[in-house]
């Protein structure tokens, strides 16, 4: 499914972004290209994504295959480039947004690590410091799976050794499948696959009523009859935009004291709907009904049986998405939280049953007529002004609590890109690293030519949140103890 939504213009690609600061390394420098080779090469052994690559099945019959790449070539996979002065954050975002816009070459292992330094002008990265840009098709691993990767890529101190290869791990090249094999064993899954089809559209049809209440409920979702469509719900360009805000944890948990039943998860998702509402305000393009986020929730185990520790990650991507309502059509910021706090707990109790099975069926039915229909499907709403299914996307992902480090260098900041396609030209994203709390996103250049401005938008909407919480805590502080006289 995540190839088949792949276009020309609009790749299914994820990415995270590390920067670092060398001057407790050992050496006390950033790393050199030959170093980070070498610091690569000897943990490539973690995940089978780095060296595998896809194999499509004559005439598109079947999915596509995973294959151990015999060619595998790291120098293709890890590039250096650095900033022009003066090397600012706006430089920086500009120039990931566009490595984040090319495709990725999947006759090769779907993925690029870029070694970026000349972040001279960013203002949080410390003389020296460097950054690191890795990018891996959607369909290799999920925003989990990514995490992992990105963890096992680092260590726990500056100079600690590379992970071990497990006593039993051995790595040999596949053979290319023939032609003629794969078309057997697509003959095989054209037999099987209908009865795939009939078992999960029976488990679907028994939990269509349930996801019917939930799409025509607007404090769980959005109406049923397609909602209004912004901007960011037409066919996207080729060209990106990113950017990242900052804030803490404490601030968070500061904003739930005025809506205690609210998770982190919910203010995460607050603050977004708080910056698309701001956001097109300003541009008053403000839908009348609440605007609702699509939050993929990862179903697969999220490590490795075998693993003895964190440096082996399960690779693949095994997800379900549950629409959320974001409540944007509410002016008061901690309203907006409640009703977002009841639509997650809702989803929660229901587990996104319906939506996880439908999507097990698009696997097994659709295969690549997914891409078609869901690109024809935007034209024609787009042009009647209404969307899909949600306004954006919404992923949360925790990062590692404690400090982690590169090539020696420790990472004092992380960010991430998601996918932008067609009826979907904005993707956030929520990200965490000790403390400190990210809010990224990702977007089409045509829809948001002003990424600083949704930056700011992001910053107001964690301040309205803070403020309202603050506000509510004092006046139930001001509030008069009523006492009770005892009878003699």
């Amino acid at each position: 499914m995540m190839v088949a939504l792949d276009a020309p213009h609009a790749h299914n690609t994820i990415g995270m972004a590390g920067i670092y600061d060398p001057a407790g390394s050992p050496s006390g420098v950033a790393p050199t290209y030959d170093e980070v080779l070498r610091y690569i090469e000897a943990r490539l052994h973690v995940t089978e994504s780095f060296r595998e690559r896809m194999v499509n099945v004559p005439f598109g019959l079947d999915r596509p295959w995973w294959v151990r790449d015999g060619d595998f070539d790291l120098e293709y996979h890890v590039r250096e480039i650095a900033l022009p002065a003066p090397g600012t954050w706006r430089q920086f975002c500009t120039q990931i947004a566009r490595i984040h816009s090319r495709p990725l070459d999947l006759s090769r292992p779907a993925w690029e690590l870029y070694l970026i330094s000349g972040l001279d002008g960013v203002g949080h990265v410390p003389p020296g410091g460097f950054a690191t840009f890795l990018r891996i098709h959607h369909a290799a691993i999920d925003g989990v799976a990514g995490a992992e990767i990105l963890t096992a890529l680092h260590t726990k101190a500056a100079d600690a050794p590379a992970p071990e290869v497990p006593a039993d791990y051995h790595w040999e090249p596949d053979k290319r499948p023939s032609d003629i094999g794969m078309l057997r064993k697509a003959a095989v899954h054209g037999v099987v696959r209908p009865v795939d089809v009939v078992r999960a559209a029976t488990v679907f049809a028994r939990q269509l009523p349930g996801l019917r209440r939930d799409l025509s409920n607007p404090d769980v979702s959005s109406p049923a009859s397609l909602p209004k469509g912004t901007r960011f719900n037409q066919t996207v360009s080729a060209h990106r935009v990113f950017g990242t805000h900052y804030t803490t944890l404490d601030v968070l948990k500061e904003i739930r004291k005025g809506v205690p039943e609210a998770t982190i998860n919910d203010i995460g998702l607050a603050v977004v709907g708080g910056a698309m509402r701001a956001y097109l305000e300003a541009k008053d393009e403000l839908p009348e009904g609440s605007m609702s986020a699509m939050m993929p929730i990862a179903t697969r185990p999220t490590m490795n049986k075998k693993a003895k520790d964190a440096a082996a990650p399960v690779t693949g991507n095994e997800y379900s998405i549950a629409p959320i309502t974001m409540a944007t059509d509410e002016p008061d910021p901690l309203k907006r939280l409640a009703r977002i706090a009841a639509s997650t707990a809702h989803v929660k109790q229901s587990g996104a049953h319906p939506v996880r099975s439908l999507i097990a069926m698009a696997e097994v039915a659709f295969g690549g007529t997914m891409g078609t229909v869901q690109r024809s499907a935007v034209k024609v709403l787009a042009s009647v002004g209404r969307s899909v299914s949600a306004h954006t996307l919404v992923s949360n992902v925790p990062g590692p609590a404690t400090p982690i480090y590169f090539c020696g260098a420790e990472m004092v900041g992380m960010t991430g890109l998601g996918p932008v396609l067609d009826g979907m030209a904005l993707n956030n994203g929520i990200g965490s690293y000790g403390r400190r709390m990210t809010f990224c996103f990702t977007s089409d250049r045509d829809a948001m030519p002003d990424p600083e401005f949704y930056e700011e938008c992001i910053a107001g909407a964690i301040q309205e949140l803070l403020e309202a919480s603050e506000a509510a805590q004092a006046a139930t502080a001001e509030k008069p103890v009523k006492t009770v006289k005892k009878k003699p």
